[in-house]
């Protein structure tokens, strides 16, 4: 905003040489100029009230992005706009392909391994490994790679950028040979696979973001088989690793606006990410997953009625319980499961609350700890679906 100048005080009707008959004092404010600098002085207020919030890595809202989101217009970039199924829109799975973002540690593998016990054909990392001899071919095939399980996977690897391009040119959405598409690049994938006529429709499960910076430290630890595997981290206090440079701050948000991990996100991408969320997601929480599977499963058209579908989720501890039912087990440090996947899970000590440790982790992601509290909301909002 441009401060009056004097000029401009003499233009507002302040008075002048030119106005002396007007009998008012060119020195003294008038009352147009007295409200401006009211609003001046707000605006000063609730920006320093808002780095306040903003930054304080407790998880509180995000102030100006709660005024924003207030107001009826829209933030989503074109490619979300065009491409996605709306969140409201009646689930369609004959004209739509569902796309499950996978953020890392937060149980999105085990929703993987969910689906392809249903019987789902899925596009992600598995389809695309060259000992099945399908990862030169120019068609989409759909094959099985695990003999005798009946797990179907199209020979694409979705998780990544290249194997995304791939996908494209192959036309995988527009083949309609597959049930889900699992990313890491929402962004990317949801730009770049889908169009007008091929819409997606975005399903995740989200993660506290200090739980689950804690769950990689301690993966990545051992995790001798992952291209990040950081064996020296096991001499490392989880303040000392908090405090290294992490290439990873803000996950989420990062993700979401298509950002590298070299460049900073801000409040205006919080908000961004926010109204993509609110308006293309169907949410999940790990903390919650069964009432998120069933969610997903309506969206997805999958049957829970059917007998395979029923020994499905008793597997992986969903449904209803029985006492002669696999007990479930601790693993990624204190959430339950039954068929995780023992190589992707890791037990590890917990992070308290408020403990020294939990904020400095929160302090180095404050937007994706904004953008969680807003996910809680949103998952309690949809729970008509």
């Amino acid at each position: 905003m441009v401060l009056p100048t004097m000029s401009n005080y003499q233009r507002i009707g302040g008075g002048g040489a030119g106005n002396s008959t007007s009998g008012a004092d060119p020195r003294r404010p008038t009352k147009t100029l007295r409200i401006c600098g009211s609003v001046i002085l707000a605006f000063c207020l609730l920006s320093i009230l808002e780095n306040i919030l903003s930054t304080s890595g407790s998880g509180r809202r995000s102030l100006l992005s709660e005024l924003y989101l207030g107001v009826t217009h829209s933030t989503l970039m074109p490619w979300a706009y065009h491409h996605l199924v709306d969140v409201k829109d009646k689930p369609n799975p004959d004209a739509e392909t569902a796309l499950f973002w996978h953020i890392p540690k937060s149980g999105g593998t085990t929703a993987k391994r969910l689906y392809q016990c249903m019987g789902q054909t899925l596009a992600h990392r598995v389809g695309a490994d060259p000992k099945f001899g399908h990862d030169q071919t120019d068609e989409v095939v759909v094959f099985e790679p695990h003999q005798g399980k009946d797990w179907k996977v199209v020979n694409v690897d979705t998780t990544i950028k290249p194997g995304i391009l791939r996908a494209k040119k192959m036309g995988l959405v527009q083949s309609h040979k597959t049930d889900m598409i699992f990313t890491m690049e929402p962004q990317f994938a949801g730009e770049h696979l889908y169009d007008e006529e091929n819409k997606a429709r975005f399903v995740s499960l989200f993660r506290h973001p200090v739980g689950r910076a804690v769950s990689m430290f301690y993966y990545l630890q051992t995790a001798t088989w992952e291209k990040t595997y950081r064996p020296e981290w096991k001499d490392m206090s989880i303040i000392e690793w908090a405090n290294l440079p992490n290439a990873e701050e803000d996950y989420m948000v990062h993700k979401l606006v298509g950002k590298s991990f070299g460049e900073k996100v801000d409040e205006t991408d919080l908000i961004v990410a926010k109204e993509l969320v609110r308006q293309r997601f169907i949410v999940g929480l790990m903390d919650e997953m069964e009432e998120s599977v069933r969610r997903f499963n309506i969206v997805l058209g999958v049957d829970e009625s059917k007998e395979r579908s029923q020994q499905c989720m008793k597997e992986f501890g969903f449904g209803p319980k029985e006492e002669n039912n696999i007990s479930a087990v601790e693993s990624d440090g204190g959430e339950k499961s039954n068929a995780t996947d023992k190589k992707n899970s890791n037990k590890h000590p917990k992070v308290e609350e408020f403990s020294p440790e939990f904020e400095a982790i929160a302090s180095r992601n404050p937007m994706d700890m904004l953008l969680y509290q807003y996910i809680l909301r949103l998952f309690d909002e949809q729970k008509e679906i």
